[in-house]
């Protein structure tokens, strides 16, 4: 890691350049899209999904990296599109990018430089979010639902339940998007990712963000209280998303027997 200190520059516009590997893998995916129908196909639902949460994860850690690199002057020590084994580590605008698995993504900053709490701070937390909902918002070609109270709802309920009622929204879910045509696809993704990340737990941007603003309006949390919050929020999280895979596998498994 010390050789990304050693060579970072400071925050510049030029960094603003990451924008264009969203844009790029967008253009790919409407372009790939395009083709298809032109010989009458289609790219298969789950290629879409998988396709769209990449575009969203670059839109939405590129936002907060530049936010946070432009508008708290903090350089970025490095940045990651995707979890797990990477498969393309290069930079971009001097910023160091690594490429894995779309399930998530994040933003390391210089010497974790970031101010602890903050206005500012709660809305580079929530920066990210909010691009995805007016991209979303600007995007989606047909009437939609913005309701995050029910999609909250629906997750914990679906984690619950994830061989039952998981299994219903998956199905009514396939049955919505696969009526949709690929750029509205990719509004209802980024939606869901966005409600999804305000959720208020710690480790989430909607928990980080009411962390922030108690730390400077209501009572300072000490090092301590931030890391039981975020245990709080691991024992929440990691659960509720590893009963979600287990019913995407449960729901894979049956749609290959039958």
């Amino acid at each position: 890691m010390n050789e990304y200190r050693v060579t970072m520059s400071r925050p510049s516009y030029a960094q603003l350049i990451i924008l264009l590997v969203p844009a790029a893998f967008l253009v790919a995916y409407l372009g790939v899209c395009a083709l298809l129908r032109l010989v009458d196909l289609e790219l298969p639902l789950w290629l879409k999904i998988v396709w769209s949460a990449y575009i969203v994860i670059m839109l939405h850690v590129s936002t907060m990296g530049l936010l946070g690199a432009l508008w708290l002057d903090v350089p970025i020590e490095r940045m990651s599109f995707g979890l797990g084994k990477r498969w393309l580590q290069t930079n971009i605008g001097t910023i160091p990018v690594s490429f894995g698995i779309p399930l998530g993504g994040w933003v390391k900053f210089a010497g974790d430089e970031l101010p602890r709490a903050g206005l500012r701070r709660v809305g580079l937390e929530l920066s990210g979010c909010a691009v995805l909902v007016v991209f979303a918002a600007v995007t989606w070609r047909q009437h939609a639902s913005y309701d995050v109270l029910a999609l909250w709802q629906q997750f914990f309920e679906g984690a619950l339940s994830p061989f039952g009622f998981a299994q219903v929204l998956l199905a009514d879910l396939g049955r919505y998007l696969g009526g949709l045509d690929e750029l509205s696809v990719l509004a209802a993704v980024s939606f869901g990712m966005a409600a999804l990340n305000l959720l208020p737990v710690p480790m989430l941007n909607g928990g980080n963000a009411i962390m922030h603003l108690v730390s400077s309006t209501v009572y300072p949390l000490t090092d301590r209280s931030l890391e039981w919050l975020f245990r709080v929020g691991l024992f929440i999280i990691f659960p509720a998303y590893g009963s979600w895979l287990l019913a995407l596998l449960f729901l894979a498994y049956n749609s290959w027997a039958a």
